[in-house]
């Protein structure tokens, strides 16, 4: 359903370019089975799927399409927890995935910050790629959110400069 990668701002896209980064995401959620409800019923809709592995992975390709450089000695460290990812179908599929990003700085005290993604499309069928697709455009969202934030460029600034300081 994602028509176009997320793109990162030029000082995002400058962050990375001085920095490589190891990443990781941890699903945060207390049912990691569950990603959706019908509003009418209040039935859960599960998945036998690894939500936070395809989360993982998916994020990953984003953010190396926005210039992030995954290496095995990082300067940087970028986690990622989910903390929600579901649907809520009733009138519409609305989407909510919301992700928290954690910054580390080498002893210092982490920068984080919550993004939370948005998607809704219509209809009313109980149809798994419906479901999908509002999941991915939610996801999308919040990435685009992350890509698009002067803290989260400037964290990655100071953690940049401030190995260079150390040196």
């Amino acid at each position: 359903g994602v028509e176009e990668m997320p793109r990162a701002t030029g000082s995002v896209s400058r962050a990375f370019a001085t920095a490589s980064v190891s990443f990781g995401l941890r699903d945060m959620r207390t049912d990691p089975t569950a990603v959706g409800v019908y509003e009418d019923s209040g039935f859960v809709v599960r998945t036998t799927d690894n939500v936070g592995q395809y989360v993982s992975d998916r994020l990953g390709e984003i953010l190396v399409h926005a210039g992030a450089r995954f290496t095995p000695q990082p300067s940087a460290a970028l986690e990622a927890e989910l903390i929600d990812y579901q649907v809520a179908e009733g009138g519409t599929f609305a989407g909510t995935v919301r992700l928290r990003a954690i910054v580390h700085r080498g002893a210092g005290e982490p920068w984080s910050k919550t993004y939370v993604g948005m998607s809704k499309r219509w209809g009313r069928t109980h149809n798994p790629e419906n479901f999908q697709e509002a999941l991915s455009n939610a996801l999308a969202d919040a990435a685009q959110k992350l890509l698009n934030d002067e803290e989260f460029a400037r964290s990655e600034e100071r953690r940049v400069g401030k190995e260079c300081r150390s040196r």
